[in-house]
């Protein structure tokens, strides 16, 4: 497994990520979030693989919160090694949470490293942004082939999330907003999708069906949490 992700989750794994996800409940979800919807449709101890637009760096803290919330933890998420080893911080907090990749380097071993991570799937509930880059927070780009092959190994329910106005709090190019985006955020949880839905699609359709889902998500909010 590459960078510092963990390969087997253990009992340290997670107690730690129990304290980070109540840190991040505390300290983001609660002050920046607005509503949060269909966060009842997770049904823990199933594993999931979450799929999610992506806005900010903070997509990965506010989900690992939400997860803690809902009981779906310990969690991995799919991450650039060169972002999340920018600084200190960002590598102490993407070490218990973080299968780190090398995005900008051609590797011929790529689907096999997307498969490692899959099969951790086992231990962890898996998170992706499927876009490959942050976005706008507005429109959603479409899916990078990577998710396809993490799904077909995984073979997990996938959950689409959509994070609505994220970027009124952190955007890929502009500063962190304390006060701008309080009580601006909203998270939507969509339907789990069964692997049976997805496993037999052709890969074209697989990826449109990701990008459909996560904007699905936010188009039909179920009651508020």
């Amino acid at each position: 497994m590459n960078g510092n992700a963990q390969g087997r989750s253990s009992r340290w794994v997670v107690f730690l990520q129990a304290l980070m996800g109540a840190a991040a409940y505390a300290g983001f979800v609660l002050p920046y979030t607005r509503r949060v919807h269909g966060l009842a449709r997770l049904r823990p101890p199933a594993r999931y693989l979450f799929v999610a637009n992506h806005v900010s760096l903070l997509d990965t803290i506010f989900l690992g919160g939400l997860c803690w919330r809902a009981g779906c933890y310990p969690i991995l998420t799919l991450g650039d090694k060169e972002v999340w080893h920018a600084s200190r911080i960002k590598r102490l907090v993407s070490r218990p949470i973080g299968f780190l990749i090398e995005r900008g380097k051609q590797n011929p071993g790529r689907i096999e490293e997307l498969q490692e991570f899959a099969r951790a799937g086992a231990d962890f509930h898996l998170v992706v942004f499927p876009e490959g880059t942050r976005g706008n927070g507005i429109a959603v780009a479409p899916a990078q082939p990577g998710i396809y092959y993490i799904a077909q190994a995984a073979r997990l329910p996938m959950v689409p999330v959509f994070f609505e106005n994220m970027q009124l709090v952190s955007t890929k190019a502009g500063r962190f907003h304390p006060l701008g985006g309080l009580r601006r955020v909203e998270v939507h949880f969509g339907e789990p999708i069964a692997p049976a839905q997805y496993a037999d699609l052709p890969r074209e359709e697989f990826l449109a069906l990701v990008r459909r889902s996560i904007i699905a998500a936010r188009a039909h909010p179920p009651a508020e949490h």
